[in-house]
């Protein structure tokens, strides 16, 4: 009788549970192997609970599969039979026959995890905690976020294989090691989705304070200023009160809905590539994740798409400017760590934060910080600023047992919502302060438009693999920032304004609509040749992009005409500049050989050799010297391919009459004439400080581009050329004596060369704006 009675509520059980449940499956493939029979085939989910059992069976029912209840185990059993007991008893078993192999397969189920639907205050109360609730509780979350669960199937535990790795027969030792491997797998597996157990902030805080170093650092303040050590210990526990998060799960979800609702006015689409290679090194290691960061949008976008696709939310550092009323408590709440831009002269600030990154990656906690620093304006990646990634390294060098993955993240956007602000600091404005009114003057941007959004995950970096005992920690540290950086634009993916702008800037301000189209269809073909791992390229026809533009404003169209004024040019440069990386070796090859007298294949690899030390540190692309024959090469044929390029190696190459030659020069001829100038006037002065080098440049190129048709600020814009002389200063291309720079080369051979790819009048002018200056 209780027999039939069990299976009656088993029954009614499992209809609820089709009718509350929309289970979304992560691998279901790994559901139900192939090699074993049905009969050496066991499950196990995290806990005792009676609905995930029959959601198990309801899923493996769908699939004609029916098991018995002693093949369904449990890490948690609830103070019933442990797992290690029923673990034995299969691995006995297992002993006893070598016909067959038994398989432990991992179910995690989560309900309120995918937020998809979390609109009501019931959904966000009874959503997924590391607390696990009561029976009147589990039933609630069931009903109300059951149409919201996870269930993630992970890869089967093999016990014939984990026997074959015992080097003694001993069961029940055997039987305890799949039970930890199989508890440890459900810890991870539920941090890596919900985040770790968190810990109380203030005790964190005290932690901190308590810590060997602060303490020291704390010591060392006291002496040289004279003051208690009690007073310097407050103002620690005040300082770290501002530096760290308060994460609010709850806040979060909130948020969710909120974004999900925000992004659906602003953008038409979030567009994700390479998602699932985080969601893999997530189950093994701890996540940094390091953007390029090209607005205020970045991490939360970033956060939201992880939270999405089932991931940790990251603690993100961020600028202390953000800590303003009412946006900064919610900040926190999202998992904010506020800093300040600059830590030196304070050993003590840079302890306290160092410390407490340390006790966050201690925890377990998904960091997020911006290599660069700040905001790019101007579209190229910035150089990389290491101070936190200094003190991530230095971390792992002192506890490298838990495994720390970077991972480069790339983003990019058809229109900025700051692009206005941008072209105003560009042209000299001054930087807009963070305030309540400006955060409300932002909600003028929900009634625009911004096209698509794409978000693109890089390689991971692991620093098991990249940590040498033998170099220093800032060697390691600078070799590691440079690997991140060309990640970063080795992950990048294809705007449409990106090609728009680069077609645009590249040729006649006034062009027709099939001229435009024609040249941007091109243009893709040839990036999709040359990069065919590419996987977010822009949906619809040229011509759809085009009228999305003029909807945006980013360009002006008239019938069948499309136009720019020069305020719509300065904006474009920002998303021509994001894909410049990709384009700068084929656009260089159509260069030399359109203006190189012997436009042979060694002349032109000769040629592009002497000057791809600087493009390289620059546009940060991959390939080392030693590449570059072999690359050139495909650069060549993919030329060729799209009839871009025609002649024979031993005659020589030249540009065939195809519309999209001239502009591929004129996107890397602004680049080289930049180099000239800055190394031109290094030469003239033979010693000058580095500010008069840059003003004297940036009054040069203001002169020749507002001239010749490139006056757009950001090519005077004063970080690229401090950025690329500290780049010629690392390549020990210059030296430095007393606070002025000279060249450190003979320049004699680069010069002469320039003059045979550079357009003459425009060498001459520089010249002459030197020449005239004593």
């Amino acid at each position: 009788m209780i027999p039939l009675l069990e299976r009656g509520i088993h029954s009614l059980g499992g209809m609820f549970i089709n009718l509350v449940t929309r289970p979304k499956l992560v691998n279901p493939q790994l559901l139900l192997p192939t090699q074993p029979t049905p009969d050496h085939i066991y499950y196990i989910l995290e806990s005792n609970r009676l609905s995930h059992t029959l959601l198990l069976k309801n899923l493996l029912r769908k699939q004609q599969r029916h098991i018995k209840e002693e093949q369904i185990l449990f890490a948690d059993s609830k103070g019933q039979a442990p797992l290690r007991e029923a673990l034995e008893v299969l691995v006995n078993a297992q002993n006893s026959s070598e016909k067959f192999n038994t398989l432990i397969i991992p179910v995690a189920i989560f309900h309120g995890r995918l937020p998809n639907r979390e609109k009501s205050w019931l959904n966000l109360l009874y959503a997924e905690t590391w607390h696990e609730a009561g029976p009147i509780g589990s039933f609630f979350q069931l009903l109300v976020n059951g149409r919201q669960t996870l269930v993630r199937i992970d890869k089967a535990l093999d016990l014939k294989q984990l026997l074959q790795q015992e080097e003694n027969d001993d069961s029940e030792a055997t039987a305890r090691k799949a039970a930890r491997v199989l508890r440890t797998h459900f810890s991870i597996t539920r941090q890596s989705i919900i985040g770790p157990d968190l810990s109380h902030r203030r005790t964190l805080i005290n932690l901190v304070i308590k810590d060997p170093n602060v303490q020291q650092a704390i010591d060392q303040q006291a002496k040289e200023r004279g003051t208690s050590r009690h007073r310097i210990e407050r103002h620690c526990a005040h300082t770290l009160d501002k530096i760290a998060a308060d994460f609010s799960p709850i806040t979060t979800r909130i948020l969710d809905p909120l974004l999900n609702w925000v992004w659906g006015r602003l953008y038409r689409k979030v567009r994700i590539a390479n998602i699932e290679r985080v969601q893999e090194i997530a189950k093994t290691h701890q996540l940094i994740y390091l953007p390029c960061h090209r607005s205020h949008m970045d991490y939360l976008l970033l956060s939201w798409v992880l939270y999405r696709h089932g991931l940790m939310i990251p603690h993100v550092a961020a600028g202390e400017n953000l800590n303003i009323p009412v946006i900064g408590p919610i900040l926190k709440r999202s998992g904010a760590i506020f800093m300040r831009r600059q830590f030196h002269g304070d050993p003590l600030y840079s302890c306290l934060y160092k410390t407490y990154l340390e006790q966050m990656t201690h925890r377990g906690h998904s960091l997020e910080y911006f290599i660069e620093g700040g905001r790019s304006r101007t579209g190229r990646l910035l150089a990389a600023k290491t101070g936190l990634l200094s003190m991530s390294v230095e971390s792992y060098r002192d506890n490298p047992q838990k495994p720390v993955a970077l991972i480069p993240v790339w983003v990019g956007y058809d229109r900025l919502v700051e692009s206005k602000s941008y072209q105003e600091e560009l042209s000299g404005g001054k930087k807009q302060q963070e305030s309540i009114s400006t955060v409300l003057a932002t909600s003028k941007i929900l009634g625009q438009k911004f096209g698509n959004t794409l978000l693109s995950f890089g390689e991971p970096l692991l620093l098991e693999a990249h940590i040498h005992p033998e170099h220093s920690s800032k060697e390691d540290v600078k070799l590691i920032a440079a690997t991140v950086m060309r990640r970063i634009n080795q992950a990048a993916e294809i705007t449409q304004s990106s090609l728009l702008a680069t077609c645009l800037l590249g040729g006649s301000p006034l062009q027709s609509v099939a001229e435009l189209s024609d040249k941007s269809s091109r243009l893709l073909n040839l990036i999709k040749t040359l990069n065919p791992h590419l996987q977010l390229i822009p949906e619809g026809k040229p011509s759809d992009w085009i009228n999305e533009a003029a909807k945006m404003q980013q360009v002006n169209q008239k019938i069948n005409l499309i136009e720019i004024d020069q305020h719509q040019a300065q904006e474009l440069c920002f998303y021509r500049n994001n894909i410049q990386h990709l384009l700068i070796l084929p656009s260089m090859y159509l260069l030399l050989a359109h203006r190189l007298e012997n436009g042979k294949t060694q002349s032109i690899n000769r040629t592009i050799r002497m000057i791809y030390p600087f493009i390289q540190a620059e546009l940060f692309l991959p390939w080392e010297l030693t590449d570059l024959t072999g690359l050139l090469k495909q650069v060549r044929e993919a030329l060729i391919e799209q009839n871009l390029l025609e002649g024979e190696a031993d005659k020589g190459w030249t540009t065939t009459a195809n519309p999209l030659v001239n502009t591929l020069i004129l996107t890397a001829e602004p680049i080289l004439l930049r180099y000239y100038i800055v190394l031109r006037t290094l030469a003239r002065y033979n010693e000058i400080s580095a500010e008069d080098l840059i003003e004297s440049s940036q009054n040069i190129a203001q002169h020749i581009h507002k001239e010749y048709g490139y006056s757009t600020p950001e090519y005077k814009d004063k970080r690229v050329l401090n950025s690329f002389i500290k780049q010629l200063h690392a390549l020990e291309f210059l030296r430095e004596e007393n606070g002025r720079l000279s060249c450190n080369f003979d320049t004699s051979a680069l010069f002469a060369q320039a003059k045979k790819i550079l357009k003459p009048h425009m060498i001459s002018l520089v010249d002459s704006k030197l020449g005239s200056k004593g």
